[in-house]
């Protein structure tokens, strides 16, 4: 038996017998002049007959509402000739009409999506278009029309082929604006995309409890992912799936490459990925640990833990004799770490405090490695084209601390750019190639790091005069390392090419590739060889750049009365305990200082864990009866131990005093 043709994909409905004026043969296909007069001239018949026919045939094959609303200036078999905007106006007109002809319309692409969904092979890219003009139907809000509906539009677009995934795009990613009677900005039009996607997502978790196969929208999503940087990328997340899958059983399938929404990791909240990735951690640690006391039973000695032995006054120096030669598989083991002469036992909080020690010097300008940018605030690589081996293994040394500090769950007080996620993430892929960022870095990203260089490249590029006259320079530039002034052509001989109008936007493109890849290559290869050794090939993967910076360095929000929300007692204090009450009403008037203070104190770091304070384990335990001692506490649970202070002022002078000499275990 032979297939029918992709134009046949669905049977064609019996349209409306004809009457008077109307007898005529009725055209299959529509566009938006011949809507409008459709709908004038049922209004002057006082009978919406005539549209209905027309819609009737229209709607009655995938192949005749391709045909529709095309481009006059295009054929209409042209994958690119659909013109949205008529289209959303269309269905903007449709409001003034009965009820009838938007029931008629849904039940219509509701037949051609249920024969279509079943050979999806057949849809071609002009059939593409037929597909986009029931997708952007608004009665697609209404409950009744999304579990099957929409259910088969996204199983066409998950299984459809890449040249008509590549025509969905086209239309998602062409700009246009919003121009009123219904047309949507193309902002607008991913918005919408996105909530049906989600509201379907919704109905499916709701239906079947959380069980969420290939048929549900997870895969579909995957193609409306934000490529075009259209509307936030949390807009992307799912809170009902979030809220229901299993997702370190979800992972595990992930790793064995079936199935998975972590093979979709936009829709999963960061939160929840960190979550993955502390499970994750855990399993191995606990696994590297049972293999250690196996391997010491019938081959000697083997360390269950990676221990570091610090000096404070060489804090760099023994870190990096010490992690310089471990291995992948040392690095996955538990990290313990101990102060020499100092009693502080590592249950988390030692290492704690050596993060931030560590860091603090390493990424100090004063070391070298680095250099901070005065109104950004924010970190990059030093420029250098020196080859110096040890500054390279100190370079490998702060991307291994920031892996290990992942993997064990420590937020650091680091502040680097976006840019430099993007490196990562891109040098994570397989044959990843962080150069091929080259051609995507804009001044958007250097306005991130270097405000003032930023601004004079764009100045260069809109000035009205004479560039070679006014700038006088070539296509070489200068730069210090160590004292020293170094010079490097942007384009071969850029020393003998001048900077005119005509070249200019060569010239910063090349700026731009000079910045953030030549003048660091050295510098960030050595960093992130040392970074992917402790984090390639776990849940890291799954991250955004945008996440890896937030599970880096901890959220923004200092929410305190969440973390009032949360905390436990011990010891006989409770929530309405005197001493409690005057510790949230002193602590709520903190500035953001001595919040941070009285965080590092309590937890051994000022930062907040992903998700804000509500998702910190934090405990509050009495010390004993008034006296004149310091709070104290174990940063090893996240504990603060409060003597029962006589008053509100004693509280506060003692609290005060314990949270400005927090650092070093000999003082808690």
């Amino acid at each position: 038996m032979a297939a029918k043709g992709s134009g046949d994909l669905c049977p064609r409905l019996e349209a409306r017998p004809a009457s008077g004026a109307n007898q005529r043969e009725i055209v299959a296909d529509l566009d938006i002049v011949t809507f409008k007069a459709l709908i004038e001239q049922c209004k002057r018949d006082l009978s919406y007959d005539a549209l209905l026919n027309r819609l009737q045939v229209v709607f009655s094959s995938l192949s005749r509402l391709s045909m529709s609303f095309a481009d006059p200036s295009m054929d209409p078999k042209n994958p690119l000739s659909l013109l949205l905007s008529d289209v959303q106006q269309a269905y903007w007109l449709l409001r003034e009409c009965p009820p009838e002809a938007q029931i008629l319309i849904a039940s219509a692409a509701e037949r051609i999506m249920s024969s279509v969904s079943a050979m999806p092979n057949l849809v071609t890219p002009r059939l593409m278009k037929g597909i986009l003009i029931i997708f952007m139907y608004p009665i697609l809000k209404e409950r009744p029309w999304q579990s099957s509906l929409v259910a088969n539009l996204c199983q066409i677009v998950w299984r459809s082929s890449a040249a008509c995934q590549r025509v969905l795009k086209y239309y998602l990613v062409t700009p246009r604006p919003s121009s009123g009677d219904g047309v949507a900005s193309l902002e607008e039009t991913m918005a919408w995309l996105v909530w049906l996607v989600h509201r379907f997502i919704n109905m499916r978790v709701e239906m079947i409890e959380g069980y969420v196969t290939r048929a549900g929208l997870p895969s579909s999503t995957a193609n409306l992912d934000d490529n075009a940087k259209l509307i936030k990328y949390t807009e992307f997340y799912n809170e009902s799936l979030n809220g229901f899958i299993d997702f370190m059983d979800d992972f595990k399938r992930f790793r064995e490459k079936v199935f998975a929404l972590c093979n979709f990791p936009f829709v999963l909240t960061v939160t929840t990925k960190a979550n993955i990735l502390k499970l994750e951690s855990s399993v191995l640690m606990r696994e590297k640990l049972q293999l250690a006391f196996f391997r010491a039973l019938f081959a000697g000695v083997n360390p269950p833990y990676l221990l570091l032995t610090i000096r404070r006054d060489y804090i760099i120096e023994d870190a990096l004799v010490q992690l310089q030669h471990k291995s992948h598989e040392d690095l996955k083991k538990q990290l313990k770490v101990k102060f020499v002469n100092e009693e502080g036992i590592d249950e988390g909080g030692v290492q704690k405090e050596f993060f931030q020690l560590a860091m603090r010097e390493l990424i100090d300008p004063k070391y070298g490695m680095f250099t901070l940018n005065d109104e950004s605030r924010l970190c990059w690589f030093a420029q250098s084209p020196l080859e110096d081996e040890l500054a390279l293994d100190e370079y490998n040394m702060v991307g291994r601390l920031i892996g290990l500090a992942i993997y064990n769950g420590i937020i650091l007080d680091i502040h680097f750019p976006l840019a430099l996620y993007k490196k990562l993430a891109l040098a994570a892929e397989p044959q990843g190639d962080p150069s091929r960022l080259d051609e995507q870095w804009d001044l958007d990203d250097l306005m991130e790091i270097d405000p003032t260089l930023a601004k004079g490249l764009r100045q260069l590029e809109s000035f009205e005069g004479d560039v070679l006259e006014a700038y006088d320079r070539t296509f070489q530039v200068e730069y210090e390392s160590f004292g020293q002034t170094f010079q490097h052509d942007l384009i071969h001989d850029g020393v003998n090419i001048p900077l005119t109008n005509a070249n200019r936007g060569e010239f910063v493109k090349e700026y731009l590739r000079f910045y953030f890849t030549t003048s660091i290559s050295k510098q960030f290869n050595a960093f992130s060889e040392g970074f992917h050794l402790v984090t390639l090939g776990s849940a890291i993967q799954l991250f955004r750049p945008e996440e890896v910076e937030q599970l880096i360095c901890g959220s923004p929000d200092l929410d305190f009365n969440a973390l009032e929300q949360i905390t436990q007692y011990e010891g006989g204090f409770h929530a309405k305990s005197r001493i409690i009450r005057w510790f949230w009403e002193t602590v709520h008037t903190y500035e953001d200082k001595d919040k941070k203070r009285l965080l590092f104190f309590a937890t051994g770091s000022d930062r907040v864990p992903i998700g804000g304070l509500g998702h910190l384990s934090f405990t509050i335990s009495k010390n004993g009866p008034d006296s004149m001692r310091l709070p104290t506490s174990h940063t090893c649970y996240n504990t603060l131990m409060l003597c029962a202070y006589s008053s509100k002022e004693r509280l506060q002078e003692r609290l005060m005093t314990a949270i400005g000499n927090a650092e070093g275990f000999g003082l808690m």
